[in-house]
């Protein structure tokens, strides 16, 4: 009597390989206002395309994912939808450094 075999079938690596999990929340940020505005507009991703951009550059920022122009992700080139990407990523850079700011300043307050 033999034991069957599980592992018979070939397991194939990812389209576009493996990368790492925020485990940090580094791009939290972007993501729950990719997901807020995929809620608002019935899941139309065209509706969120600058967010969806914002949060891919910061993965690809952050080394979370490796860098690609975004053409080979789906999106258009830089025209009508670079405006909104690029205030997308104002807003996200001011919110960094407003953290990064208040961080300072809770690692100077003292408990009396």
């Amino acid at each position: 009597m033999s034991t069957p075999s599980f592992r018979s079938a070939p397991s194939y690596a990812p389209e576009k390989g493996v990368f790492p999990l925020d485990h940090f929340a580094e791009c939290k940020r972007a993501s729950v206002e990719y997901l807020t505005c995929l809620d608002k507009n019935g899941a139309d991703a065209s509706a969120c395309e600058a967010l969806s951009r914002a949060y891919l550059e910061c993965r690809m920022g952050k080394e979370l994912m490796a860098k690609q122009p975004m053409e080979e992700l789906g999106f258009r080139p830089s025209s009508s939808s670079s405006k909104g990407a690029e205030d997308a990523r104002a807003k996200r850079r001011e919110e960094e450094q407003k953290e990064k700011k208040e961080e300072r300043v809770a690692g100077l307050r003292t408990t009396r």
